[in-house]
């Protein structure tokens, strides 16, 4: 499925459809952050409210208390639902950007017409207290038992809303999780922000004063407000992700510390000399990566897509490439992610595992050199890849058995190769 993007920001005109992984690299100012953070709203969106309760049914069997669904007649009227989802998120851009109505007046967002990928093979369960959900795979009927317990209309169409939404779009639209690449900045001042706007509004509330509350208060842009929310919430080392031992502390083993939160505390233990320090005096490379493994180890899900400005947020070429092969071993957990980037050392790494995923004579022997893995190899079909333009489009990357034909940082290498050499030359020569 693509989406399409025009008049946001610094794009005019983007058509993109997401991999398993997606990167979008290109010069400063030229939209990848807005198309991170539109794509990024969107998923969202889908889960609030409001979207979910464009699924309607009426066939409930009053006797029986069982609801019957035509999955293919359902299936006929998504075109509608997806029509009026994109409609409903095109008209509050403004929120998840925080910024003027007005900046977004000609901004339009779609999702293309091509059929969403629905299998009808594989059998639909699910159980719970309430309710019993079976489709029958011959006729594509959905029947969601009641087990007559449930008389209230509001909470069966809240069943169906969720049973609906699970069916028809979880498999086309991940659950999403952000690092905005105001992370270390948020590592640093979460903490005085939400004392300064506690206060505020102390302070208003007691004046009476609500229009200048509303005035006064300080709006992010959405990805920001759900990193400072990830990062106010202590309580999610309750919970741990699926993923391994291994993959979970990667990033520890990586930057050679540990991280902990102690009685609502972030800690960072240097693993060498074993000395403790409240994350906010660790390194930036510390702060920039402290959300992604507590959401590594504790939050990630099957399915889940994770977006990331910037991975390479101030860490050394040596640790860009580590990243880069971290990224390709969650796509091949089941963790789908999309990355803006300047980094032509994590480009360059990508490219090493895509080339990887042909069969060449001593391939065993390079790996194992070099340290890849299996789960670090690349094949093309996982990959999507996009350089954003000066002019406000995106141009696709496209793939060869040497990996990307283009990358967007060509140029720069070329002209910094000849100026070296140059330079060198005239030392030689005088």
């Amino acid at each position: 499925m693509y989406f399409e993007l025009k008049n946001i920001g610094a794009i005019k005109h983007a058509k993109i459809e997401l991999g398993k992984l997606t990167v979008i690299c290109g010069k400063n100012n030229t939209g990848k952050t807005y198309i991170n953070y539109t794509l990024y709203g969107f998923l969202n969106h889908l889960r609030e409210k409001k979207s979910r309760q464009l699924f309607k049914s009426e066939k409930l069997n009053a006797e029986t208390g069982i609801i019957t669904i035509d999955l293919k007649e359902t299936e006929k009227e998504l075109k509608q639902v997806r029509t009026r989802l994109t409609q409903l998120y095109a008209e509050k851009l403004e929120e998840i950007f925080s910024a003027n109505a007005d900046e977004f007046a000609l901004a339009e967002f779609h999702l293309s017409s091509e059929e969403m990928e629905i299998d009808y093979s594989n059998s639909f369960e699910r159980r719970t207290h309430q309710y019993d959900a079976i489709k029958e795979e011959n006729n594509q009927i959905l029947e969601i038992n009641l087990n007559s317990s449930i008389q209230s209309q509001r909470l069966i169409d809240l069943i169906i809303e969720e049973i609906l939404f699970e069916f028809f779009f979880t498999k086309n639209f991940p659950r999403p999780f952000i690092l905005s690449a105001e992370r270390t900045g948020i590592q640093l001042f979460q903490k005085e922000l939400d004392r300064t706007r506690s206060g505020l509004i102390t302070a208003l509330r007691e004046n009476r004063n609500l229009a200048l509350l509303e005035e006064k208060i300080d709006r992010f842009a959405l990805p920001i407000e759900k990193n400072l929310s990830f990062t106010r919430n202590t309580d999610i080392t309750k919970f741990n992700s699926f993923l391994t031992q291994e993959q979970t502390t990667y990033i520890e083993d990586m930057l050679g510390v540990q991280y902990e939160i102690i009685d609502g505390r972030r800690v960072v233990i240097d693993k060498t000399t074993h000395q403790s320090l409240p994350h906010y005096m660790s390194s930036t490379s510390v702060r920039a990566l402290f959300d992604l493994h507590i959401w590594l180890k504790h939050q990630a899900s099957i399915g889940d897509i994770l977006f990331i400005d910037e991975p390479e947020l101030n860490l050394h070429p040596e640790n860009q490439l580590k990243i880069a092969r971290l990224l390709v071993r969650l796509i091949h957990s089941g963790i789908y992610v999309f990355i803006t980037t300047h980094s032509d050392y994590i480009i360059k790494e990508l490219n090493n595992l895509l080339m990887l995923a042909n069969d060449f004579p001593d391939k065993d022997a390079v790996m194992k050199e070099f340290g890849y893995t299996p789960d670090e190899i690349l094949p093309e079909e996982d990959f999507k890849g996009y350089i954003a333009n000066p002019d406000g489009t995106l141009s696709h990357i496209d793939i060869d058995e040497y990996g990307m034909i283009q990358s967007g940082f060509d140029d720069a290498i070329v002209q910094i190769n000849e100026s070296s050499d140059k330079i060198a030359s005239a030392i030689n020569n005088q």
